[in-house]
């Protein structure tokens, strides 16, 4: 777990501290009533925090099947449709004039078939009385023949007509929340445009990354590996029962109510940036979450054995850190230390540089110099 804060100090980009130099070194304030602190391990919860784009795990474009003026649209960009409700209508009117016309080449094909029957079935009774030849009974069947399969290339061109008829009514693929603010009634629909986006907003996927070295020490940390059925724990665990739940904090500060699990960790690191894509899905019952939303994902992390030292004790110079470590003879020396911030920005977690029963000088720090006497 060390090494897990060792490698978020790397993220955090905190240096190594350093000892003051000689010359800025300052003389004791004798006024100054110093205090310290006793390091002992204790129990902690710290949060990771990534940024995070929402998006409905099921996410659908809905574009028509057939080109046409928009002659209806049913429904408004951010309202909740359900699956089969009518949302856009295409007018009809060319393309029932295609049924009309198939329904007639059906009728002509059928009533042809019917005369070639006929005059076949007449044949085989003058063929067998030796009147007409083989010949004329044979080219009477071809043609019987071919009159059946013109009714069959009517039917099919009329189903196809009816098909496309029916795709003039537009409906809701899947239940969710629908964008379609790009088309009014009066537009021009063609199939190479979509005219809407449905979103499964039932659960969201909150989309973050983790850095190459992240990525690694969670892996090991957790056992996680991938299978043709998405991301495993060791020994067919699921996944939500090794990795620590993740929380989701909203642009207005607020934290969803819900708690969520990664399901997807990408396969590919970005070579430019040196992440890697993965996801985190949440329930969404209550519609709360939309696709597009920016986040906050937190993921909490429960570490022992972790030695905290009030903020006050440290001593910035640019970017490093500085602690004073108090002396078996009450005099202190500065210690290089590595350290992380608290959630809360009270304290810092020690990474190197202090160990347990160490004694630190928790206030007035910037008073103080390699050994001067505080008790």
């Amino acid at each position: 777990m060390k090494k897990r804060l060792f490698l978020m100090s790397s993220v955090l980009a905190l240096a190594s501290c350093i000892f003051m130099s000689c010359e800025e070194q300052q003389a004791p304030d004798l006024q100054v009533k110093y205090e310290t602190k006793v390091l002992q391990p204790q129990s902690i919860v710290y949060n990771m925090s990534f940024p995070a784009t929402t998006s409905g795990t099921t996410e659908i474009k809905v574009y028509p099947q057939v080109d046409g003026t928009i002659m209806a649209k049913n429904v408004t960009t951010g309202t909740k449709v359900e699956k089969g409700q009518t949302i856009f209508i295409i007018d009809p009117t060319e393309l029932q004039l295609n049924v009309q016309a198939a329904e007639a080449n059906l009728a002509v094909a059928n009533a042809r078939m019917e005369t070639t029957k006929l005059q076949y079935e007449s044949n085989q009774e003058l063929y067998k009385k030796n009147i007409i030849s083989e010949y004329v009974l044979k080219t009477s069947l071809n043609e019987f023949n071919s009159a059946k399969a013109t009714v069959l290339q009517a039917e099919a061109q009329l189903n196809i007509a009816r098909t496309n008829l029916g795709y003039c009514t537009i409906t809701a693929p899947l239940t969710g929340y629908i964008d379609a603010k790009g088309f009014e009634k009066g537009d021009m629909a063609t199939r190479t445009q979509y005219l809407c986006t449905i979103s499964d907003n039932s659960t969201i996927d909150a989309e973050f990354s983790l850095t190459e070295t992240q990525l690694l020490e969670t892996v090991k940390e957790y056992g996680l590996r991938v299978t043709n059925k998405g991301l495993a724990g060791p020994q067919g665990k699921f996944i939500g029962d090794i990795v620590p739940h993740m929380k989701l904090k909203l642009k207005d500060g607020s934290y969803y109510n819900h708690d969520g699990i990664v399901t997807k960790i990408g396969a590919i690191v970005n070579t430019q940036t040196g992440t890697v894509p993965c996801t985190a899905e949440f329930p969404n019952p209550d519609g709360v979450l939309r696709s597009g939303m920016v986040a906050t994902l937190i993921i909490p992390y429960n570490i022992d054995n972790m030695l905290c030292v009030p903020q006050t004790a440290a001593v910035r110079l640019q970017d490093q850190l500085m602690f004073y470590r108090v002396k078996a003879d009450g005099t202190v020396e500065g210690v290089i230390c590595e350290a992380l911030p608290s959630n809360d920005g009270k304290d810092y977690y020690i990474i190197q540089g202090l160990n347990a029963g160490d004694e630190v000088v928790t206030n007035g720090v910037r008073k103080l110099s390699n050994g001067v006497k505080v008790r």
